[in-house]
């Protein structure tokens, strides 16, 4: 049974899916790229399917009905057409906020509406799902930046200035779900420090002095070699063993 058949999608079907497949869709999947179809619909209303000649699948505006371990279940429904999907996701998929920060399964539940992209597999709708991005958590949400000023462990939250004087302060409340990374890695509360500056994402109070947060990224500065207690020895190391680069004090020689 072929792919069409398998889907039960009629020519006209057929001839949407091309024109979506050459139309700008929202994703890319290996070298069958694929991105955004203009609509002026909101996107938690559109349902876009495309299925490219190597089994790259990208699915817009699915509805979660299940959730097992790491198995989404979802649905898409065009009119009178209803297509279920088995999406199987692993610790190499990228989850994703409607923000764009970064997400992760956990967020995920029943009801939401979601898009996601992958490698067809087996002979029903199951796409192994390289990346995921979930609609409905972030679509109202707000990003703030700014230096750790304080931190409640306890509390698990943390208080951070603008940067401009630090006039405006904002309590940031993190809870079991909120993502936090550094360097591009997964990590835990415990490596936010103070003076570390942070991008914390989530839903904010009314007048903006709490942000709960679904993701923080912690943007560490990198190590200055000229003002860190690292740096001072590494340059007093280079001028004890006469290497010329600094004076006897540790000092560049062109600071003299």
């Amino acid at each position: 049974m072929n792919l069409v058949q398998r889907l039960g999608i009629t020519t006209l079907s057929i001839a949407t899916l091309v024109a979506l497949s050459a139309a700008p869709l929202i994703a890319s999947a290996d070298n069958d790229r694929v991105r955004e179809v203009r609509d002026l619909r909101p996107l938690t209303q559109r349902v876009e399917v495309a299925i490219s000649h190597s089994g790259q699948a990208l699915v817009r505006g699915a509805q979660v009905s299940a959730i097992s371990g790491s198995t989404i279940t979802a649905v898409t429904t065009a009119g009178a057409s209803t297509l279920t999907w088995t999406v199987a996701t692993d610790g190499s998929t990228t989850f994703l906020a409607a923000s764009g920060g970064g997400s992760s399964l956990s967020q995920i539940a029943v009801g939401h509406t979601i898009s996601f992209a992958g490698a067809l597999s087996g002979t029903g709708l199951n796409v192994k799902a390289t990346a995921v991005k979930n609609w409905t958590v972030g679509a109202n949400e707000r990003s703030v930046s700014g230096a750790v000023q304080s931190i409640n462990s306890a509390g698990t939250s943390f208080v951070i200035g603008n940067g401009n004087d630090n006039k405006k302060l904002a309590t940031v409340q993190l809870s079991g779900s909120t993502v936090i990374t550094l360097n591009g890695a997964t990590t835990s509360f415990t490596s936010i420090a103070t003076g570390n500056k942070v991008k914390a994402t989530g839903t904010a109070n009314a007048d903006g002095t709490v942000l709960t947060a679904t993701s923080v990224i912690i943007m560490r500065p990198a190590i200055s070699l000229r003002d860190s207690d690292l740096g001072k020895n590494i340059r007093q190391w280079f001028s004890n063993h006469g290497l010329g680069i600094f004076d006897k004090s540790g000092k560049d020689k062109k600071d003299d």
